[in-house]
């Protein structure tokens, strides 16, 4: 049974800090499950322009993990399998060669 899920496209490099982490590599295709961006300050259409961490698989790597949403160009919606959801707040890595402000996010 599948479910609403997004895909992504990864921009920049990112490297596993933690053991629940994926590393990216430019142009990985990424696939995130809607139910895992569920939160209580989501809003329709935020899955345009992740802020915080994202959980979902590298289908390059077949890797399931979290991954910064800032690293990352939203590529469309897909159909996707059901989700793993951790609910707990950690704090976004810079993006590189840009600005931003360093925030917590559950966007999972």
């Amino acid at each position: 049974m599948g479910s609403d899920g997004f895909q992504y496209r990864a921009l920049f490099e990112y490297k596993r800090e933690r053991g629940d982490d994926i590393s990216l590599e430019p142009g990985d295709i990424l696939t995130v499950n809607k139910a895992s961006l569920l939160s209580a300050d989501y809003l329709e259409g935020d899955e345009r322009s992740p802020k915080g961490w994202l959980h979902g698989t590298n289908d390059r790597t077949k890797e399931k993990g979290d991954f910064p949403g800032t690293f990352v160009e939203y590529v469309g919606p897909v159909r996707v399998g059901l989700p793993t959801v951790k609910p707990w707040l950690r704090p976004v890595p810079p993006t590189p060669g840009g600005s931003q402000t360093a925030g917590y996010s559950c966007w999972r």
